[in-house]
């Protein structure tokens, strides 16, 4: 496996650690947020509001397909990649998967310091972001459990790097 996909709830620390990872193992990184809109020409939050969940759900599912020819890449996902469609077992299937999942004490404090950026919170403080974050979690620990690596820390370490270096194709 030559690509590493991170999965994980909403502020869990996806880009942030696919960046680092892709500098620890000298690969490129790939947000699919951020080629989603490149492609869609507006924000994800926009996307969402304009064009619905569905429609948005079907260009990223595009936008994930099209990185199965891409080789030494670290994928971040957005929060609900893993879940829609067949997108984890597409994920799976084309390279390693890592699921981020610090607590979620941790996912609400850093969405309530930034809620324009998350489109679920939106218009929510406090204890409503975590009532929201705790089904979120509910509905979604199914999918993101499947990954081949579960990291339970809020930042990213040498252990980590460690064990994504053993599971992977270093040619």
């Amino acid at each position: 496996m030559n690509k590493v996909y991170l999965v994980g709830m909403p502020a869990s620390g996806k880009s942030t650690t696919a960046r680092w990872l892709s500098r620890k193992l000298g690969w490129d990184w790939l947000d699919l947020d951020d080629v989603l809109e490149k492609n869609l020409g507006m924000t994800v939050s926009m996307a969402f509001e304009l064009l619905g969940e569905d429609k948005f759900r079907e260009e990223e599912h595009t936008a994930l397909l099209k990185t199965k020819n891409l080789s030494k890449v670290v994928v971040s996902c957005g929060g609900g990649t893993a879940v829609h469609l067949d997108n984890m077992d597409w994920m799976k299937n084309n390279g390693l998967t890592l699921y981020l999942n610090p607590e979620i004490a941790i996912l609400a404090d850093r969405i309530a310091a930034q809620p324009l950026q998350r489109p679920y919170f939106k218009g929510l403080s406090g204890d409503d972001i975590l009532n929201k974050l705790l089904e979120m979690q509910e509905n979604r620990a199914n999918f993101y459990s499947e990954a081949k690596i579960i990291w339970n820390k809020p930042e990213p370490t040498d252990f980590l790097y460690v064990a994504v270096n053993q599971l992977i194709d270093k040619e």
